[in-house]
């Protein structure tokens, strides 16, 4: 046994399983979750960056909108300061019916322009929000009643100086609220705080505006009542009021524009006229009503400069902040565009890099699955020797499937794999070894026990020859038997060990002499019957001790799991170019399941393993038949019990021309043993009772060891009685079957010489007529020599004593052995004779 290094068979040196190509399908697949899961993570930031960018595009909107409503808040300022105007000039013209109404004509067509101006900007701003829409829609809809007002005025009927001025104020109201409304615009803060600002000093001015209407009305009726006083104290101190909530949102530009504007002697002025109007109420006036609208109408024209002025910073402020917006929308826009295409791009290369090394590792984990694995399995177990150190070599010899250098997760999974699969192996090169080594162990122990049992049958040999006393004879064939068995055990573990238990044969052997060989195997062979049988089909020399043994063990198995009452029944047919070889018996039969189990261990050898042992049978027949692809299938008898279909292939056959199939052997079903005539030639076969001397080589090719039985440890049965046939006895169930030799090696056996009774002539042959099938049919008895035999009757006539039956056998030993000694006399003269 070799221990040197062993190296892996190339792949070529084994069948290789059929190739599967890799579908594209799921290429398809991998590269479809693989998108997804990349586009989930661009998706998110492709969701956020719009986000971002649609409150960019709103707040650009928004700075639009707020630089646009601050546009109008231009018009609403100067259509208020003309409206004051036109107020101030109706109430001049109410209170002086002398005078003309040109004065008055001239503001309104003044107002009316400013109206103009404010629809045509207020049509341009579009959408606005809803605390500021509230307050257009009221200023349009009192803009609507201007013109009745107006009428009323210029008709001097039924409309007081305080009535006119109390219209006006009411639009003059609604106009000073629209600055309130677009203080409360979202936006910048500080823009909102000058927003604010520019709202409370707009409300300061129209309550100086107020106090110039209030003085001008009281004054035009001589003096002030209780009313009109609380009208001018009401002004002024919504004036203050506007004023503080000025200076709290003004920033400091802002305050000093206004303290700068709104300030000197005009202030000073007001301020007096104020306070001797506060003093004179429900008095004459020291102050008359031109002089007191003059000073107070100076300080609303410094407010409204000082308004202009802050109105203009306003837009200014509006239309930086704007800008900024607008800038900061491109600047985002484009910062998240670039992100965009940043995360995109990394996202499609790091996929194209991980989808080629998921598809590297899926493509090398499918072809160590489908096709490396199991072709290193299949050759490591068609290795026949593995020696020392030959399992680290052979995984030395192992390449790595997976041919990646990266260092990230997919890269250790594929070092991992790769790891995984040298270890696999190297497990299925540590269990060929083991698997050589159990083969090895149970060839050298049947080749020793095979060795010690020859020796054994070889001392039995001798002693049988010269034993005369038939109750030892029958002893001596009885261990003569078990001998037989326990090299049949030895044979099944050369078979099980991959070695061959006899040599080859030369020739081929008739279907019907393999049939008879296989019969003499069987310890109950007397249960045994042959059906149908073609005479004029051989096996092929170099499968005829397989087909033997594997025949054997199924004609053993149907005996040992069958009643003893039942017959067994073989017939062998050429079905086109292969045999067909069934072996029926009427035992209880098998399951389903247990029908499907065997039929599987059939038709794929079974690993050597405690199954194996349990199943010897089993595992011989398998290993046999997959040697020359035979096909063994075990099927449910119709009839009750089991029928085992054996299918020889073309290959280890010899079948005849077409015309030569008329040649079968049709017989009645009854025991081959008892049906064969004594004088049978040796190839087709020698009564049972001849023992091993009539055919030594026989008995050392076919010796009739224990047979295994599929599910169950071997049981032995007594067989029944023996049987009468043509004046001959079969032999005791204990005395060995004599078989045809089919080795190929062992001493050379000729054809058993018999000493029959000397007689000077034999009776004269009737013919009894012949079968269907053209042979010739045979009557018990009608050849005796007359005198031979008496003739019994009755009882005697169909049974015989056990010592008449070892009589017989002895007798009948001894003859042979007289015929082979004088047969080998006379090849030994014979050979001396040619030689000289």
């Amino acid at each position: 046994m070799s221990t040197g290094p062993t190296t892996l068979p190339a792949s070529g040196d084994t069948e290789q399983p059929k190739r599967r190509r890799l579908p594209r399908l799921r290429d398809v697949r991998i590269r479809s979750k693989l998108a997804l899961i990349l586009v989930v993570p661009v998706a998110a930031v492709l969701a956020l960056a719009t986000v971002r960018l649609v409150a960019v595009g709103e707040n650009t909107f928004d700075a639009n909108q707020a630089r646009a409503l601050t546009a109008l808040s231009i018009d609403v300022s100067a259509l208020t300061q003309d409206l004051h105007a036109e107020r101030m000039a109706a109430a001049a013209f109410l209170s002086t019916p002398q005078q003309k109404a040109d004065a008055y004509n001239l503001r309104v067509r003044s107002t009316d322009e400013r109206v103009e101006a404010y629809r045509a900007e207020r049509g341009r701003v579009g959408e606005v929000p809803a605390a500021v829409r509230e307050r257009l829609a009221t200023i349009d809809e009192h803009l609507e009643t201007l013109a009745s007002t107006r009428q009323e005025v210029l008709d001097r009927q039924q409309m007081a100086v305080a009535e006119a001025a109390l219209r006006y104020g009411v639009i003059i109201t609604d106009l000073v609220a629209y600055g309130d409304g677009l203080a409360q615009l979202p936006g910048d803060e500080r823009l909102s705080d000058a927003r604010r600002a520019v709202a409370a000093f707009a409300r300061a001015k129209a309550a100086v505006a107020e106090e110039q209407s209030v003085v001008y009305t009281a004054l035009v009726a001589g003096k002030l009542d209780e009313e009109q006083f609380s009208s001018f104290v009401a002004t002024l101190t919504s004036q203050q009021e506007a004023l503080v909530a000025f200076s709290l949102a003004a920033d400091p530009t802002q305050r000093a524009l206004v303290d700068s504007t709104v300030s000197g002697d005009a202030v000073t002025l007001a301020d007096r006229v104020a306070a001797d109007i506060t003093r004179s109420v429900g008095q004459t006036s020291p102050v008359t009503a031109q002089d007191a609208t003059a000073a107070i109408g100076a300080v609303n024209d410094l407010m409204r400069w000082a308004e202009i002025r802050l109105q203009d910073r306003l837009l200014s402020q509006a239309d930086q902040a704007r800008s900024d917006v607008i800038r900061q929308a491109f600047i985002e826009t484009a910062l998240v565009l670039l992100t965009l295409i940043v995360a995109v791009t990394l996202a499609v290369v790091l996929a194209r890099s991980l989808n080629h090394s998921l598809r590297r590792l899926r493509e090398g984990a499918l072809s160590v699955a489908n096709h490396d694995l199991p072709d290193a399995v299949k050759r490591l177990q068609n290795v026949g020797n593995v020696g020392d150190g030959g399992v680290e070599e052979i995984v030395r010899q192992v390449r790595d499937p997976i041919q990646l250098n990266n260092r990230d997760e997919v890269g250790q999974v594929a070092l991992a794999f790769n790891v995984v699969h040298r270890e696999a192996v190297r497990v299925a090169a540590e269990q060929a070894a083991l698997r050589t080594s159990v083969s090895a162990m149970f060839l050298n122990l049947a080749r020793r026990s095979q060795t010690l049992v020859d020796r054994m049958i070889g001392e039995l040999d001798a002693i049988e020859r010269g034993e005369e006393d038939p109750k030892r004879l029958a002893q001596l064939f009885e261990l003569d038997h078990l001998a037989t068995r326990m090299r049949r055990n030895d044979e099944n573990l050369l078979v099980l060990a991959g070695a061959d238990s006899a040599v080859p044969r030369r020739d081929d052997a008739l279907l019907v002499d393999v049939l008879r060989a296989a019969q003499s195997e069987v310890e109950l062979y007397n249960r045994i019957e042959f059906g149908t049988v073609d005479t004029d089909i051989s096996v092929a020399a170099h499968a005829v001790n397989d087909v033997v043994r594997l025949v054997a063990e199924l004609l053993d198995n149907a005996t040992r799991f069958s009643p003893p009452t039942t017959t067994v029944v073989a017939d062998a047919r050429r079905i086109r170019d292969y045999v067909l070889i069934q072996v029926e018996d009427r035992g209880l039969g098998l399951t389903d399941d247990q029908l499907d189990s065997l039929n599987r261990r059939l038709a794929a050898p079974p690993s050597v393993d405690v199954a194996a042992f349990r199943l010897m049978g089993l595992a011989v027949v398998s290993r046999l038949a997959s040697r020359y692809s035979i096909r063994v299938e075990l099927r449910r008898n119709v009839e009750g019990g089991t029928v085992a279909q054996v299918t020889l292939p073309a290959a280890t056959v010899v079948l005849p021309p077409v015309h030569s199939r008329d040649q079968q052997i049709t017989r009645p079903r009854q025991p081959l043993a008892v049906e064969q005539n004594p004088l049978t030639p040796a190839g087709l076969g020698e009564p049972a009772g001849a023992g091993r001397t009539a055919s030594a080589t026989l008995t050392d090719q076919w010796r009739s060891a224990a047979p295994t039985p599929w599910q169950a440890p071997e049981q032995a049965r007594d067989t029944a009685a023996p049987v009468q046939a043509g004046g001959l006895m079969s032999p005791p169930p204990a005395a060995p079957p004599t078989r045809p030799s089919f080795a190929g090696g062992g001493p050379s056996v000729g054809t058993p010489t018999v000493a029959y009774p000397t007689v000077d002539a034999l009776p004269k042959r009737i013919p009894a007529g012949t079968t269907r099938s053209g042979l010739p049919k045979r009557q018990p008895q009608a050849q005796l020599v007359p005198g031979g035999i008496e003739p019994r009757s009755g009882r005697d006539r169909s049974r015989r004593t056990p010592d008449e039956v070892r009589g017989l056998l002895s007798a009948y030993h001894r003859g042979v052995q007289r015929g082979r000694a004088a047969g080998t006399d006379q090849d030994s003269t014979s050979t001396k004779e040619t030689s000289r």
